[in-house]
């Protein structure tokens, strides 16, 4: 016996039931989210993608102009977008037409560096610094001696909360006031002691502290009893070593890296609070050097570490002990 037909009617009524409204009603109305949510969902995007967005609804058309977190990042530009020599101005661009009272965090990376630029970082720095920005890196791709010198107002900011520059110079003059600073990375800088010294003086509750190839910094003397991290590396670019390290308040230390070899470096003189330590480091040596003294100088820097309860040592380190 054949199957009785389906009538047309009944067969519209189930497909109006089963299918979606195509004008939208159980579609999700992303435009009509609080403008809240919006700018928090648009501050984990690429600049060049908070700008995209623009095309997809005419209430985004402003609302890449108040991002919170301002990301510009170079290396990416350079090698995926022909117009990666027009980087500062797309900078000047976002900057300009950003109307967020403030920044929590303004990233400059993989910026190609050139002295004419310096009025431009000036500029763009001073931005961030007057919408209140927390967290603010700044790295300089790598061309040799030529550093942005960092300018005066930098040094006095209340508001920052992590700071990390690489190729910059300090001006050795200028007091340093950071009361909120609670990370500090210095890369590639002709640091010295002084300003290092400087530097504590005026963060108070400065936690951590990072330095990587930072050529004239011989002695590290923290008597600060805020600093309670302390991240040494090495870089197999530069022939820097560290002599001394004077941290009594300390909790953890990490020496990584690639250094050059020198008889009396990392003499641990007070570290009497670490609890922590981490040797991960590797030395660049000769076929002159004395690899009895080499040995000698790791076991006597592993015992001055002796009461720490947590010790990592690293491949070369072990390698060294094992000869």
């Amino acid at each position: 016996m054949a199957a009785p037909p389906v009538h047309g009617a009944a067969h519209r009524k189930s497909s109006s039931g089963d299918r979606p409204n195509r004008a939208g009603g159980n579609r999700p109305r992303l435009p009509l989210l609080p403008d809240d949510v919006i700018h928090h969902i648009f501050s984990f995007l690429p600049i060049k993608d908070a700008v995209r967005t623009s095309v997809l609804s005419k209430h985004w058309r402003s609302t890449w102009t108040t991002p919170t977190n301002l990301v510009f990042d170079g290396f990416r530009l350079r090698f995926r977008d022909p117009l990666s020599l027009y980087f500062p101005y797309l900078v000047d661009s976002v900057l300009s037409k950003c109307t967020s009272p403030t920044v929590k965090k303004f990233h400059l990376t993989n910026f190609k560096y050139r002295r004419r630029y310096a009025p431009k970082l000036d500029l763009w720095l001073q931005f961030a610094l007057g919408r209140r920005v927390e967290d603010l890196r700044l790295r300089l791709s790598d061309e040799p001696w030529i550093e942005y010198k960092l300018p005066p107002f930098l040094y006095c900011s209340s508001w920052l909360v992590r700071l990390e520059v690489n190729w910059c110079r300090f001006w050795s003059d200028e007091t340093i006031r950071w009361p909120c600073l609670k990370f500090l990375s210095i890369e590639d800088t002709d640091l010295g002691e002084d300003m290092l010294g400087r530097i504590f003086r005026g963060s108070p509750v400065l936690e951590c502290l990072k330095l990587r190839r930072c050529y004239s910094v011989r002695n590290i003397i923290i008597d600060s009893t805020s600093v309670k991290d302390l991240v040494l590396i090495g870089s197999k670019k530069s022939h820097s070593y560290v002599d001394k390290i004077w941290a009594p308040h300390l909790l953890s230390l990490t020496l990584s890296g690639l250094w050059t070899w020198c008889p009396h470096m990392f003499r641990l003189d007070d570290i009497s609070s670490l609890v922590e330590a981490k040797l991960a480091f590797s030395i660049r040596t000769s076929l002159f050097d004395d690899k009895r003294e080499r040995c000698d100088w790791l076991k006597e820097l592993i015992e001055k570490q002796c009461g720490v309860p947590t010790i990592t040592i690293g491949v070369w380190c072990l390698k060294v002990q094992a000869q």
